[in-house]
């Protein structure tokens, strides 16, 4: 496999990527996308010096594009398999912007991976696809720091067909331009016409006090990739401009495939939960197991430890289709029906007794696609998770819950 330039460049270039600040010109080619000029540059992957590639589960494929179309563009071509880059540093709860060129016959991913302090891989991971285009395209991508994150790591992933990448950098930015580049996402999707109920927040007094008068808010996003993908969405720009006195904290703490039948046990709330100090606790997702009673036993428990307010919310985005069958094959049909029918109004009903917030997001986001004129596919990256476009739909959906009841339309 053939992953670097040539060792004559090596010495040249080392020595500025681990300077981890470094300023170059970067060369765009859409309005979106700043014009050639000196940009400041948190990490430069361009070249790929020291990106490591995969063995496993996908032997790599590729080598390197040497002056693509001029003399200080550098990139890959992955046929198959994935690949790392060397970490750079990250500061918590700031926003970060990942830009490339890219050409892809089929919806390759790109990540960002987070290490904590002891350079431990965090779950809490940030995913996209990347759009087929037969020309060279601008990709983009921003991301949060994740709330224990001290370095991150760039990961891009195919396996369906080639991937040819040129021109990678990382910038810091601020929330205004993530928020710019999430709005630019949106208008790629029919606009959310959704319509919270008028008795919510009931149980969120504070929440909503504290977002209209100021102040800082941590909120917890608990529960699996779809809760992930829910907090991918930065939906905290939106309310940061609903509420410009409030300042939003988000942490994401998540395992793929994971329900509160998992966060219950073995005193698992507190490091999940409790060790964050929220405001705001937001258990959501798919992987709960259509278990009610576990999410009810983590309500019991962040409340033994705190005086927390709780939003539970269902799972968006994923198809039925996809998720529903596992459930199936773990219990007697009759069971597993009912259980998937009455989740909803079962954990409203929990909810309540529990004095806990409901939001059902899972049938604000089943409305939107009735209306929409999109396939699943221009909203998500595979048959259950989100891409940037569809994540920005349930930001949308998101902000008009958390909007004011009297704000104009």
């Amino acid at each position: 496999m053939r992953c670097s330039l040539s060792s004559a460049r090596r010495p040249a270039l080392r020595p500025l990527l681990s300077a981890g600040i470094v300023f170059l010109a970067c060369p765009w080619a859409s309005a979106d996308q700043p014009p050639a000029a000196q940009v400041q540059s948190l990490f430069d992957g361009a070249s790929f010096i020291d990106w490591e590639p995969s063995k496993t589960p996908v032997p790599f494929e590729g080598d390197t594009i040497r002056q693509a179309s001029g003399p200080d563009e550098h990139g890959i071509r992955i046929r198959k398999g994935q690949l790392m880059s060397k970490p750079f540093p990250v500061e918590p709860f700031a926003f970060y912007r990942l830009r490339f060129l890219s050409q892809a016959a089929e919806k390759p991913l790109c990540a960002a991976v987070f290490l904590d302090k002891d350079g431990k891989e965090i779950a809490a991971d940030v995913y996209d696809s990347i759009d087929i285009s037969t020309d060279w395209r601008p990709y983009s991508l921003c991301f949060r720091g994740h709330a224990d994150a001290r370095q991150a790591r760039i990961r891009l992933q195919t396996s369906a067909g080639p991937l040819a990448v040129k021109n990678l950098r990382v910038e810091q930015i601020t929330a205004d331009e993530a928020a710019a580049w999430a709005a630019g996402l949106a208008a790629q999707c029919p606009a959310v016409q959704f319509e919270p109920a008028a008795d919510r927040w009931q149980f969120l007094p504070r929440t909503m006090q504290r977002l209209a008068t100021g102040g800082p808010l941590r909120i917890v996003m608990l529960g699996d990739s779809i809760c992930n993908d829910t907090s991918n969405s930065l939906y905290e720009t939106l309310l940061a401009r609903i509420y410009p006195k409030a300042k939003i904290e988000i942490v994401t703490s998540v395992r793929g495939g994971t329900g509160c039948w998992y966060y219950k046990d073995e005193g698992r709330v507190n490091p999940y939960v409790l060790d964050y100090k929220p405001d705001l606790v937001m258990i959501a997702g798919i992987s709960h197991g259509f278990d009610v009673e576990a999410i009810r036993s983590v309500i019991r428990q962040i409340r033994q430890g705190s005086n927390y307010e709780i939003l539970v919310m269902s799972g968006a985005i994923a198809q039925r289709e996809v998720y529903e069958p596992a459930y199936f094959a773990q219990k007697p049909a009759a069971v597993a029906l009912d259980d998937m029918e009455q989740f909803s109004a079962r954990m409203r009903r929990m909810c309540r007794e529990e004095r806990a917030e409901f939001f059902d997001i899972r049938k604000a986001w089943e409305d939107y696609m009735l209306r929409s004129y999109k396939p699943y596919d221009h909203f998500a990256r595979d048959s259950i998770h989100g891409n940037s476009r569809g994540k920005q739909v349930v930001a949308r959906i998101l902000a008009r819950y958390f909007e004011p009841k009297d704000a104009a339309r």
